[in-house]
C-alpha cells in the first residue's frame, strides 16, 4: 500500500514539474534589458584617440593648424565630419549636445585626423571647442 502512495506522489510531482523532470531544460529566465551604457565618449567630450569616440573621430588642435595654434592652446574633442565652411550641420550638432555657445558653430578644415589613415589627407569637421565643448588647456 505504501508503494502505491509513493508511486502516486511521484507521478503527481512529475506532472506538476513538467518537462524539467524528464531531462529537458527550460530556457534561462533573463531580466529584460534596459538601456545599455556605451563605453565610448559622445561628441563634444575630450579624447586622445579615435577609438575613444562614439563617432570614431578625435580631433586635436594640431589637426587644424593655423586655425588653432598648438603654441597657444591645447584642445581635444570627439567630433564629426561636415561638408565645408558653409555647412549648417555643426550648429545643429552643437544645439543637440546643448553646447554653451551654439552660435559659434563652424565647420573647419583638418588634416590627417584619423588614427587608422597613415596618409596625409584633408577633411572638414565640426569645431566643438568653439561652441564650448571638448577639453581646452591654455598654454602658458
Amino acid at each position: 500500500m505504501r508503494n502505491i502512495f509513493a508511486t502516486t506522489a511521484a507521478l503527481a510531482s512529475l506532472l506538476l514539474m513538467g518537462p524539467v523532470a524528464c531531462g529537458s531544460s527550460t530556457p534561462e529566465q533573463t531580466e529584460p534589458t534596459t538601456e545599455q551604457q556605451q563605453s565610448l565618449k559622445a561628441t563634444g567630450t575630450g579624447c586622445s584617440a579615435d577609438s575613444e569616440c562614439a563617432s570614431g573621430l578625435c580631433w586635436t588642435e594640431a589637426d587644424s593648424y593655423p586655425t588653432y595654434n598648438p603654441y597657444w592652446i591645447r584642445a581635444d574633442s570627439c567630433t564629426e565630419e561636415c561638408s565645408g565652411p558653409g555647412d549648417t550641420y555643426c550648429r545643429e550638432l552643437a544645439e543637440e549636445y546643448n553646447a554653451p555657445y551654439p552660435e559659434r558653430a563652424r565647420c573647419i578644415s583638418a588634416r590627417g585626423v584619423y588614427d587608422n589613415n597613415p596618409y596625409d589627407h584633408s577633411v572638414y569637421l565640426c569645431d566643438m571647442v568653439a561652441v564650448g565643448l571638448g577639453k581646452v588647456h591654455w598654454v602658458e
